[in-house]
């Protein structure tokens, strides 16, 4: 399955720019869609921004965040009670480097083929209308493709 466009309601784009803009460190969002829409392909339709526990990190590797295993649970079975699934996940990054880490690779939430990671830089202080500056990747089979910025103007439809 492989979608065309990713068509993201104004609303969610709000509520997820608020949840980037907390606080000076890295923070981590799902997007979700129905889940028959997620299994048919075409256009993804996103429905909801889940904002999960987590906890933000420093170390000598760089910045971080870590999500509880049982928040991850919880994230699925409220999915499964709304009739959707996680599709897009998104978090920021310090500075204007938003190449996907070993880290990121590592700790995945979103890992289904056709899934997307969006990193934004400067932790979201540029904002995310027209998606300055973020890098996208789409799940293939073995790895994560890196969206060219034409491609991601083209399939990111904010409605």
């Amino acid at each position: 399955m492989k979608y065309l466009n990713w068509k993201i309601p104004q609303q969610v784009l709000a509520e997820t720019q608020q949840a980037f803009l907390r606080g000076q460190h890295e923070v981590f969002v799902i997007w979700t869609a129905a889940r028959q829409d997620a299994e048919q392909g075409g256009t993804a339709e996103i429905t909801r921004c889940i904002v999960p526990e987590q906890k933000p990190g420093v170390s000598q590797h760089g910045v971080w965040v870590h999500i509880a295993g049982q928040e991850l649970q919880r994230i699925q079975l409220d999915n499964y009670r709304c009739k959707e699934r996680s599709i897009v996940q998104l978090h920021t990054h310090p500075g204007v480097d938003v190449r996907m880490s070993k880290l990121d690779r590592e700790w995945e939430v979103v890992r289904h083929v056709s899934a997307l990671s969006i990193i934004v830089p400067h932790y979201c202080r540029q904002g995310l209308n027209g998606f300055p500056g973020v890098n996208v990747y789409e799940r293939e089979e073995d790895d994560w493709r890196l969206w060219s910025p034409d491609e991601a103007a083209e399939r990111l439809v904010v409605s």
